[in-house]
């Protein structure tokens, strides 16, 4: 049974004043404000507990079982990082791999231990035509019942729910498969229309989600925070195109989810950092995760330059060190930056937590 938000996260007003001010410099034109999110070996237990190929989804004893699985692991997760005063919140979310992330529109999910993936079911292009009403597939009424489940058991303490969403790309690209990077050439009308119709799909999913979360959670104060007026997206498979290709078939789409809930926080990779710009031109978009991949610069290695084309968008990125992140912190306070940093204790955490607050604006 999880406990109140403020058991798990004393100072978590704090915390969320300091995200709106850390977002609201954006519009602004505000700069040098940090956020700093520690990173626990116990935050990844999380994931690591939950073996996902061991659930019978089919089944509702099963399904009852994986939500009492999130609800007791995630509330360990939590529990581990109680001292910690970092900018980390406590969050309910479903943890099922990405295999959801398309199959809400079709097809099933393959889970191996600690993730999933879906199968394409557009053996051609022109097949998104014959799909089914989105809301009408196996998988999106089970999802919609896990995260109710999920919601209910938390409706009442306070701790926010959250969900991302692939954008509409990544979504064309799980339907489709790889055959879409030559439908580009081969299609191009066909693919926009492809591209018109999953961002719609992505607009009725979240739109679902959203007022199940109105339903549950807002009678709490934070409950609906990171879900109201805004939607969290991928562009990973925006990193396999060119910048050019990006403008033409997916900027239009990725600002039409954008604009149908009013701010966006979307995500990419290291490998594209070419992608950044075209991200931060897109309107009312608030903060861009940089992931870091491998053989690839690291962010904080060509923060001046991320920063100069950010738009005054802030920046998340993973580092590896504090020391990496205290060579860079002038540079930083140019922009808005969320630093993610591995700690090996609570005390450590906290002092990392210190020495970043310091040099931030908030």
């Amino acid at each position: 049974m999880q406990k109140e938000l403020e058991y798990y996260k004393k100072n978590a007003h704090e915390v969320f004043n300091r995200f709106d001010m850390f977002y609201g410099a954006v519009d602004k034109g505000e700069t040098g404000n940090f956020v700093f999110r520690a990173l626990l070996d116990s935050d990844i237990e999380l994931y690591r507990n939950i073996k996902l190929n061991s659930y019978d989804f089919t089944d509702k004893a099963e399904i009852d079982r994986y939500v009492d699985d999130v609800i007791f692991y995630t509330e360990k997760a939590y529990e581990a990082r109680r001292e910690v005063l970092d900018d980390t919140l406590p969050v309910i979310s479903p943890i099922l791999g990405i295999g959801d992330y398309s199959a809400f529109v079709a097809g099933d999910i393959v889970f191996s231990e600690d993730t999933s993936w879906s199968q394409p079911v557009l053996e051609n292009l022109e097949d998104w035509r014959n799909l089914e009403e989105v809301g009408t597939s196996v998988w999106y009424a089970r999802f919609m019942n896990i995260c109710e489940k999920l919601m209910k058991k938390v409706q009442h303490n306070g701790i926010p729910f959250m969900r991302g969403f692939f954008s509409p790309l990544d979504l064309a690209q799980a339907l489709r498969g790889d055959a879409l990077y030559t439908d580009f050439y081969d299609n191009p009308d066909e693919v926009h229309r492809l591209l018109d119709f999953c961002a719609d799909a992505t607009i009725k999913f979240a739109e679902d989600i959203m007022a199940m979360a109105e339903e549950y959670l807002v009678a709490t104060p934070y409950g609906t925070y990171f879900m109201k007026n805004s939607i969290n997206m991928s562009e990973d498979i925006a990193c396999m195109i060119s910048p050019e290709m990006y403008r033409e078939f997916e900027a239009p789409y990725t600002q039409k989810v954008i604009n149908h809930f009013g701010n966006g926080f979307l995500h990419c990779h290291s490998r594209a950092l070419y992608l950044v710009p075209e991200l931060c031109r897109l309107k009312n978009v608030k903060n861009i995760w940089i992931a870091t991949d491998p053989n690839q610069p690291k962010p904080i290695e060509v923060l001046e330059e991320l920063i100069e084309k950010s738009n005054n968008v802030c920046l998340s990125i993973d580092c590896d060190t504090i020391e990496s992140v205290v060579r860079n912190i002038d540079i930083a306070k140019s922009g808005n930056v969320a630093f993610c940093i591995p700690a090996g204790s609570v005390e450590e955490a906290n002092r990392f937590t210190d020495i970043i607050r310091k040099h931030s604006k908030i």
